[in-house]
């Protein structure tokens, strides 16, 4: 699984703070990058090949077909058909702009709410240095001091903020 993230020096030691999506789909829906092809009825998605393997393009069509003006005569950019009742119905093999959005590519004007919700916790711990990254599955966690731990758990970090972190960094504890 991927997972974004911030990786922060604070007092000299490295935190990292996983970026939680909040799923409220306006990603989805503004900054979809799917096309709808009404003259050839094609579907143009970027990780076509991978995406295909894993759901039934033709029922996706049918819905896009649905929402799309029958009238149109040209391309168009539509919002995103696999995000259905606020979850990506292909997360585990959704296209790399989605994998990177928002840290690694920036909110592109969508008011991210986990954007937000990330910047007020780098408010609330203010880093002497901060870098974005993502992780794959081989990624080792950083040791933290109580301390920062603390720290983290003075901002009312959700179960999900908890569960990341703590995924992200061990937690080092007092001799």
């Amino acid at each position: 699984m991927d997972v974004l993230f911030a990786e922060l020096v604070v007092k000299g030691e490295v935190v990292r703070i996983p970026f939680v999506c909040k799923r409220c789909g306006r990603c989805c829906e503004e900054l979809s990058k799917v096309v709808f092809d009404p003259i050839n009825k094609t579907l143009y998605i970027e990780n076509f090949e991978e995406i295909a393997k894993h759901v039934n393009l033709d029922e996706v069509l049918q819905r896009v077909l649905r929402v799309v003006d029958p009238d149109v005569k040209h391309p168009v950019k539509v919002k995103c058909p696999f995000f259905m009742d606020n979850i990506c119905k292909i997360h585990p093999f959704r296209p790399k702009s989605c994998r990177l959005f928002p840290l690694l590519t920036g909110d592109s004007g969508v008011d991210c709410l986990g954007l937000k919700r990330l910047k007020e916790i780098l408010e609330a711990i203010p880093p002497d240095k901060v870098e974005y990254k993502i992780s794959d599955d081989g990624l080792d966690r950083v040791e933290v001091s109580e301390e920062i731990f603390e720290m983290f758990k003075r901002i009312n970090p959700t179960e999900e903020e908890l569960e990341m972190f703590l995924m992200l960094n061990k937690i080092r504890r007092k001799a």
